[in-house]
């Protein structure tokens, strides 16, 4: 396997988070596709020159450093499988889009049998994608960046319903090209949702001060080039960007009051720290 760019990495440590929870004690998630695709990238790893790619072969994401992170990763996973399962509960036959895809393999776990799904993501993920996933006449894969919107163009003809996930995306764009892409989306494909991971403004600005920088790098095994750029402040910043877009609810991890977060769970009575990062649902409905 061709070296990721840093950006293109940050896909690894999800999947290994995954794959851990799947095979912890009283797991919170169960993707065996994702057990499956690190065993296999681990003999590949196990002589790569990069710190990061031993790291994760040598299991250090289930150290008791790294166990609230796995959670962490854990239950947003099933957060954005349950906000897809009632997608399709009222949209039987609806059409799901995940940008910035990596190696997330739901479309294994939520497939009712009539979705038509798309995978997206950068030339370079999508190439390592089709090692590890199949092309079917209902799952797709679009190789190319999120804000080239000529992606769009694979989805104009459907009159069906359309849910865009995008679940640790947006951060790591502008927020000029975060406004570009959903205003685009909003105008290519009215009346259809969104649900987004987001962080804190203040996440992002504490992020700009190198020190923390560099600590944020590093907790997360990310590459020196992986900045965060694009925070909000409420659920419902979106709203100020234009007519017809409307916030729905919102979803923190500190929510499901999960016992697997221990002492983190305090964070939940911290108006700034509970929401430091959480996903939120719009629609997109006519301007």
């Amino acid at each position: 396997m061709e070296a990721l760019s840093d950006i293109s990495e940050t896909l690894l440590v999800p999947l290994y988070a995954r794959a851990g929870e799947t095979q912890s004690k009283n797991p919170l998630i169960n993707d065996r596709k994702a057990v499956e695709i690190t065993e296999k990238l681990n003999k590949i790893f196990e002589t790569s020159p990069s710190p990061l790619y031993r790291r994760l072969v040598k299991g250090k994401l289930r150290r008791s450093a790294n166990k609230k992170l796995i959670v962490f990763f854990a239950l947003r996973t099933r957060r954005f499988d349950r906000y897809c399962r009632d997608f399709l509960s009222r949209y039987p036959d609806g059409v799901i889009v995940e940008l910035g895809c990596g190696l997330s393999s739901r479309f294994s776990r939520i497939d009712t049998g009539a979705v038509e799904w798309y995978d997206l993501d950068l030339p370079e993920v999508i190439e390592i994608r089709k090692q590890f996933f199949q092309e079917t006449a209902r799952s797709h894969m679009i190789a190319s960046s999120v804000l080239d919107f000529r992606w769009m163009e694979q989805l104009a003809t459907t009159k069906k319903k359309i849910l865009f996930v995008a679940e640790g995306l947006l951060m790591y764009l502008h927020e000029d090209d975060v406004k570009s892409l959903i205003l685009k989306m909003q105008q290519q494909f009215p009346g259809c949702e969104l649900v987004c991971e987001v962080e804190n403004t203040f996440i992002i600005n504490v992020l700009k001060k190198e020190r923390w920088k560099k600590k944020f790098q590093r907790d997360y095994h990310l590459g020196p080039d992986v900045i965060l750029y694009f925070g909000i402040r409420e659920g419902k910043d979106f709203e100020t960007w234009g007519q017809g877009i409307v916030f729905l609810d919102e979803w923190t991890v500190f929510d499901d009051h999960e016992k697997k977060l221990g002492w983190m769970n305090l964070f939940a009575f911290s108006k700034r720290l509970r929401k430091s990062q959480w996903i939120v649902h719009y629609q997109l409905q006519y301007p």
